[in-house]
């Protein structure tokens, strides 16, 4: 063989060598490509991830939400429309027994201790006699605008809705509106403008119906002289 020969063989063995290699590093690098493919979209897809981890605390909040509304539902907030019959008398003045009436509504709250708020228009009736020191006898019915605010225990709280047995305590600022037809002459100038009353009662509900019962003390005269008043109350009014 011819030394031109060996030198274009070796060439050629050379460059076939060459070729090979080129093509098996170009094939590494493909397959390292598509290698990484998966780990990107691996390190992509914790996105989704955090959001739900994030849905269980959303669903928590809301849950806790619409606990504390239907809580607040069940506060025990009662409203009360009443009508009511009265039995009045002034012992200072020798009065003898009237019957009045009254209108009144209350804004109750509260479960086995509670407080009420209300105001109600009170028509109270005395009755005046010869023994009174009037040559006639007759009625004076004096209006006034009470405000009885309350402080009560209520015994049977965990059946409150089916049924209640309450006792109660107030006090009631009573606001001077005038005075009935008479025979006597006597006009709003002949009253106090402002009497303050100390009540005490015991209450019975059934379902909706609201039945009371007590009694008013006036811890302060009704007319210009001694005449402090008392006052027996029966009321029937609606819950809702």
């Amino acid at each position: 063989m011819k030394v031109k020969d060996i030198l274009f063989s070796g060439l050629l063995m050379g460059f076939i060598c060459l070729s090979v290699s080129l093509f098996n590093a170009a094939q590494a690098q493909v397959d390292t490509t598509q290698v990484a493919k998966p780990d990107t979209a691996q390190i992509a897809q914790p996105a989704p991830a955090a959001t739900q981890v994030a849905q269980p605390d959303t669903v928590m909040q809301e849950k806790g939400k619409e606990q504390k509304e239907k809580k607040d539902k069940k506060r025990k907030d009662e409203f009360i429309p009443y009508v009511g019959v009265n039995f009045n008398n002034i012992s200072d003045l020798e009065t003898d027994l009237g019957i009045g009436y009254h209108i009144g509504f209350d804004y109750k709250r509260g479960k086995f201790f509670y407080w009420q708020v209300g105001a109600r228009f009170n028509n109270a009736v005395y009755e005046f006699t010869e023994s009174t020191g009037f040559d006639t006898t007759g009625s004076v019915g004096i209006r006034s605008i009470d405000i009885p605010i309350t402080g009560g225990i209520n015994f049977l709280s965990a059946l409150n809705r089916i049924v209640a047995l309450r006792l109660f305590v107030s006090v009631a600022p009573g606001f001077a509106l005038g005075v009935g037809d008479n025979d006597f002459g006597f006009t709003k100038d002949y009253i106090e403008s402002f009497c303050m009353y100390a009540q005490g009662g015991i209450g019975v509900n059934v379902a909706f119906l609201v039945i009371e019962a007590g009694y008013n003390y006036g811890l302060t005269n009704v007319f210009e002289v001694d005449s402090k008043p008392g006052q027996i109350f029966v009321n029937l009014g609606f819950r809702f």
